[in-house]
Parts: structure tokens; sequence; C-alpha cells
């Protein structure tokens, strides 16, 4: 996995031009770490890069927009639960990111499990 895609897939996502999203490399480092940690062991990474690419930039876009919005100071309350941001920025990113993962779990293992029928 290149970091330097990693970056330019999440300058598109978030609309942040290349040269701000760099000052952002360490969410893109970060999330490219977390997706290489939760690879299973016999993943052809090589045959996936891009996938394996657009899931790090997808993950660094979702908590980039927790980062952001969070410091906007926007008020979401549910509940007794109250959340600083914008439910429907933040739903778009964690959509974007989990059809990412979807995309790559076949050697992806995020600790999710499945029940199957006997």
């Amino acid at each position: 996995m290149d970091i330097e895609n990693i970056i330019s897939v999440f300058s598109r996502l978030s609309g942040i031009d290349e040269e701000s999203s760099v000052m952002l490399r360490f969410i893109c480092e970060n999330t490219q770490g977390y997706i290489i940690s939760h690879l299973k062991p016999d993943a052809d990474i090589c045959g996936c890069s891009s996938k394996l690419e657009f899931a790090a930039a997808a993950l660094a876009y979702y908590r980039y927009i927790l980062w952001s919005d969070t410091e906007n100071g926007e008020n979401i309350t549910v509940g007794d639960i109250s959340v600083k941001g914008s439910a429907e920025r933040l739903e778009k990113a964690y959509r974007i990111y989990r059809q990412a993962v979807s995309d790559i779990s076949d050697i992806f293992d995020d600790g999710c499990f499945v029940f199957e029928g006997v």
C-alpha cells in the first residue's frame, strides 16, 4: 500500500486539496497501519492494493469527520447520548468505510462475526 495513494483518495473523499491533506498524513498513516494489522495471514496485498488503499482512505475520512465535527461544535442528542458533529456527514463517511471493508472482506478480518445456519 502506498501512503501517497491513500492521501490522494482521502483528499478526493474529503474535498481537501492534496497540499492541505498532506498535513493530515498522520491520519492516513494510522489507518494504513490499522488496515494492515487486520489483514488475514494469507492475504494477497499486491493483488488488492487499490482496494486496501481505498479502505485506508475511507477510514481516514471517517476519522477526519469525527474529529473535525467535534471541533465545529455542532451538537446531536439522541436519548441520553449527546454527540458533537453532523449526523449526515458522519453517516455518509461510515457508509463509505463499511462499503470499502465489504470490498476487501475476503482478506480483511475486522473482528466481526457472522452466525451461519446449521
